[in-house]
């Protein structure tokens, strides 16, 4: 659901007060909302929510979320209350983003919001796969169970980054330990050696002037080369954040051998997690469709998801709704058409993403292992480069010599 958040205090029709959160795309639609569920609004407030400063350490993490989670389903399964709940666990949390966070749920479920609306407000936090699920599981009444298999698809989401960080974390340490070597030989040594060079009249190959040029340059107008550094990792994190620039870097990774295979597992195993998911909850195909497509954070994909989505709700078939897709492998479609027809879908996609969770986590571990021989490589052909630049002058000077 799009639109804005309000926080509100309202009037009901026995003249008690209550408070809560509603989504509009105005204040006067918010306010016709309330109006069709009984209330009359005394005062709406834009809710600003966030869960912390990107780069701070009291920001709600996913983990936070994870344990989250698993405790409200301790506490739907205990049969507690779960405003007196989230208030009681409230007391114990020591980040202030995420304790300020559940008081505020707790005082909306206690005011009689219901439990999707006491969470929409952190839509921005928790994310849009969380918020719709917990309201398609208040709706099918199983919020218990698919707490339990919400809490199990965000443990797998962030192992999952963490075996990417943990393959990806040496070369990027090799790469940024090389570059600093590479950008002090260039700037510093090999200019120095140059000027002893032409100090004893010998003739340079173009190598080692074209080296000596760049560090002199690098040198004289560093901050310009500073600037375009930061300008392009700047530029990049854009990029990525706007729909435009992720479709962009979407194209790149599928036309990466290694990258093509680990984001198309990845997507298969998130969104069949949140097909499952969606269709275990109560929602229908096509809702469950859109959702999962959202959640795998692909925008081409999306695209692809809302697509089949509109052809089956024209009267198409699974199969043929989900057959042109870049993402979905033979075997995943195999599988969720199979699930269609043996009315069982919930548990195919569980079956899917179980399949393609372990693909992920064998591709991960064949990174080190591919990039390692590149690297290797490219070290070599920068090392041959820096070398020829010195000694290439230093052969030339001893024959000189005899």
């Amino acid at each position: 659901m799009t639109g804005v958040t309000y926080k509100y205090v309202a009037l009901r029709a026995d003249g008690g007060r209550v408070t809560g959160v509603v989504r509009g795309d105005s204040e006067p639609d918010a306010s016709r909302r309330l109006r069709g569920e009984g209330l009359t609004p005394v005062r709406l407030t834009e809710a600003r929510v966030s869960g912390g400063g990107v780069f701070s350490f009291q920001r709600v993490t996913t983990r936070d979320v994870v344990d989250l989670t698993q405790q409200l389903s301790v506490l739907v399964q205990s049969k507690i209350p779960l405003a007196r709940g989230l208030a009681s666990i409230a007391e114990q949390e020591p980040k202030p983003a995420l304790r300020e966070m559940l008081r505020s749920i707790a005082s909306a479920i206690e005011a009689g919001a219901s439990i999707s609306s006491a969470f929409e407000p952190y839509r921005g936090v928790l994310g849009d796969v969380y918020i719709e699920t917990m309201a398609a599981a208040q709706r099918s009444g199983n919020l218990s169970e698919v707490l339990e298999h919400l809490s199990d698809l965000l443990m797998k989401q962030a192992e999952t980054r963490r075996q990417l960080r943990k393959a990806l974390s040496y070369p990027t340490v090799v790469l940024g330990v090389v570059a600093l070597a590479v950008t002090v030989i260039v700037v510093f040594v090999v200019p120095r050696f140059a000027a002893t060079f032409q100090s004893q009249n010998v003739q340079m190959p173009l190598v080692t002037r074209a080296i000596q040029a760049f560090g002199v340059h690098v040198r004289e107008v560093w901050w310009a080369y500073a600037f375009l550094i930061a300008g392009a990792f700047a530029g990049g994190g854009l990029a990525w954040r706007s729909p435009t620039g992720r479709a962009l870097y979407e194209r790149l990774f599928l036309v990466l051998p290694l990258v093509r295979r680990i984001v198309i597992a990845d997507t298969t195993s998130r969104f069949a997690r949140v097909m499952g998911l969606g269709m275990g909850s109560g929602l229908g195909m096509i809702e469950s469709i859109r959702m999962a497509g959202r959640a795998t954070g692909r925008p081409l994909f999306v695209r692809e998801c809302e697509s089949a989505a509109e052809r089956l709700g024209l009267g198409d078939q699974l199969a043929s709704s989900i057959s042109e897709s870049r993402y979905l492998p033979g075997f995943a479609r195999r599988m969720l058409t199979a699930g269609e027809d043996s009315e069982e879908m919930s548990r195919a996609c569980h079956v899917v993403a179980k399949q393609y969770d372990r693909e992920v986590g064998h591709l991960t571990g064949q990174i080190g292992t591919l990039i390692e021989p590149l690297l290797t490589l490219a070290l070599a052909v920068v090392v041959l480069v820096v070398a020829l630049s010195v000694f290439l002058p230093m052969w030339q000077m001893m024959q000189v010599g005899k």
